[in-house]
C-alpha cells in the first residue's frame, strides 16, 4: 500500500484533502483532483487519494453520490479498486 506521507508546506491542496477524508469529507479532494492538471501531478494525486480511500472510504462513497457523474471521482475509485486488488 501507499504511504501517506504528504508534506504539508509543499503540498498544501493535498495534505488538506487527506485531512479531510479523515473526516469524511470529499470536497478537499475534489479540489485536489481539480487542481492536478499535469499528467505526472495527476497521477500522484490520484493515487494517495486512492490509498486512503483504501483505508477509509466513506469520503469517496459520499463523492461518488454527490457527483455520480465526476470523472475525478470515478478514476480515484479505480485506483482503490486496484490497489486492494494488488494487496
Amino acid at each position: 500500500m501507499l504511504e501517506l506521507q504528504v508534506d504539508p508546506e509543499r503540498d498544501p491542496v493535498l495534505a488538506r484533502a487527506l485531512v479531510a477524508a479523515l473526516r469524511d469529507e470529499w470536497r478537499p479532494a475534489a479540489d485536489a483532483m481539480a487542481s492536478a492538471r499535469e499528467w505526472e501531478r495527476r497521477a500522484y494525486v490520484v493515487l494517495t487519494l486512492a490509498a486512503a480511500a483504501a483505508r477509509r472510504d466513506v469520503w469517496l462513497e459520499s463523492w461518488r453520490k454527490a457527483r455520480p457523474d465526476d470523472p475525478d471521482a470515478a478514476a480515484v475509485h479505480a485506483a482503490m479498486v486496484s490497489l486492494q486488488a494488488s494487496s
